[in-house]
């Protein structure tokens, strides 16, 4: 019993050693469950999909960093350092944007701090003790720390919940995640100059002055995260709209060229009569050939739905230059065929490419006399990758395709007399970056394709 009790009398009484035992030197497990708290929220908020491998091995790499850089630098050296560190971590084994990987860092740093700030107040007014105490009771501080933690997985559980409407930050535009970056950097600042306060000012101010300041502080705290999600369901609102109006335009087209067949059915008909009536089977086949291109054309315009083509961001994409396309007499024929949700790449980078590579297939038979590009979104059966093919005539037969993804280079001079280039250079920077994707580029002579290859994880 009396080592009971000398044991319980340590732990409630301010020790600084065993304080700093516990939590510096053997922090190993309060460093193991925050790491995976901060994991799970950030992973779960701005919709990062990772493997349990990449989850076992950021933790064990972060803490493993974290006591290292305690041990030899101490606190708050070791936080400064740290605050630096991880982000990079973040992007190198998620395989996330650096702006991402900010946010991964603020965000549960935004959620946490608070909730520390509101237990330490809460227990300075309720204890009656100093400041500094609060930091050196070994039970006191474990007490806290658990709560804290507790606190934060429930968080978690309810942002799980209902944060399957929200895909955050991925069609954001850059005002949004400007906005979004600030907030969160203000918040950082708000939460560090109250822990600033909180050791300063607790015991000169009035109870009730600091009751105030918890409450501001919890207004504070939920108003943030609110303003947050709401944001992110203000902008894939937007995006959704924009969405629904190239839907609508397309179905405007495809509604005037099956009135316009409708309307021609008749004559058709009499077309094919005469035809067969005088046994002219080579003109009954070659009038057959105009009418079935006549057709393509509105089996073209079908697949541009958002039922086929499944991701906002691609389908307002292929709208618009298609649209393009149509306005300069270009025949463009689509076909998808693969869940654009299975993509193993970025949306962000596969819309770049897709577009850079469609603009140059728009430029490039824009001058032809039979103008037409294929595109095909599809998996490979014959091996583990996705395509997309993009076929275009043109005329420059002499190109060099050892060449056109070097910077500046070009088959046409631009407006301004100046070459340009620059779009399949900035393809290849992409491509140089991913570990699964290649673009194959071939010639004939009707068709440049581009072909990139998206293998599989």
């Amino acid at each position: 019993m009396e080592i009971l009790k000398n044991i319980w009398t340590t732990l409630i009484t301010p020790n600084e050693g065993l304080f700093s035992l516990i939590f510096n030197k053997l922090g190993i497990p309060f460093i193991f469950i925050e790491l995976t708290l901060n994991m799970l929220l950030f992973t779960t908020v701005l919709n990062i999909k990772v493997t349990r491998k990449q989850k076992i091995f950021y933790v064990f790499v972060s803490s493993l960093f974290y006591c290292i850089t305690n041990f030899i630098f101490g606190k708050p050296y070791s936080l400064y350092i740290n605050m630096v560190v991880c982000p990079i971590l973040i992007c190198l084994i998620f395989r996330i944007s650096l702006f991402k990987s900010i946010i991964a860092e603020l965000f549960p740093t935004i959620i946490s701090l608070p909730i520390q700030l509101i237990f330490i107040r809460l227990s300075l007014i309720i204890l009656n003790i100093p400041y500094e105490t609060v930091y050196t009771i070994p039970l006191l501080r474990i007490v806290l720390t658990l709560l804290i933690y507790l606190c934060i997985f429930i968080i978690y559980l309810i942002i799980k919940k209902y944060i399957n409407s929200v895909v955050f930050l991925e069609l954001m535009n850059r005002r949004s995640k400007l906005i979004i970056f600030i907030n969160s950097m203000v918040g950082a600042i708000i939460v560090a100059s109250q822990f600033y306060l909180i050791g300063y000012y607790t015991y000169t101010l009035p109870p009730w002055i600091v009751i105030l300041n918890i409450l501001i502080l919890i207004g504070y705290f939920f108003t943030n995260i609110f303003s947050l999600f709401k944001t992110a369901k203000l902008e894939i609102t937007s995006q959704n709209l924009q969405q629904v109006l190239d839907y609508n335009t397309t179905l405007k087209v495809l509604y005037d060229d099956i009135r316009t067949f409708r309307h021609d059915f008749g004559n058709i008909i009499q077309a094919i009569g005469g035809y067969i009536d005088t046994n002219d089977i080579s003109g009954l086949k070659e009038y057959y050939k105009q009418l079935k291109a006549d057709c393509e054309d509105i089996k073209s315009l079908e697949v541009l739905n958002p039922t086929t083509i499944s991701n906002p961001a691609i389908y307002s994409l292929l709208t618009a230059k298609y649209q393009k396309a149509t306005n300069l007499g270009i025949e463009m024929k689509i076909h998808v065929s693969l869940p654009l949700e299975t993509l193993n790449m970025k949306i962000y980078e596969f819309t770049r490419i897709l577009g850079i590579l469609l603009d140059n297939a728009i430029e490039a038979c824009n001058d032809c006399d039979d103008k037409i590009i294929n595109l095909e979104i599809r998996r490979d059966e014959k091996s583990p990758r996705q395509l997309l093919l993009i076929q275009n005539t043109y005329n420059n037969k002499d190109i060099d395709l050892s060449k056109i993804r070097e910077k500046g280079y070009t088959s046409k001079t631009c407006d301004d007399g100046k070459p340009h280039g620059l779009g399949l250079w900035e393809v290849n920077k992409m491509l140089q970056k991913s570990k699964n994707l290649n673009l194959y580029t071939t010639k004939d002579s009707i068709f440049f394709t581009q072909q990139l290859e998206i293998y599989d994880k």
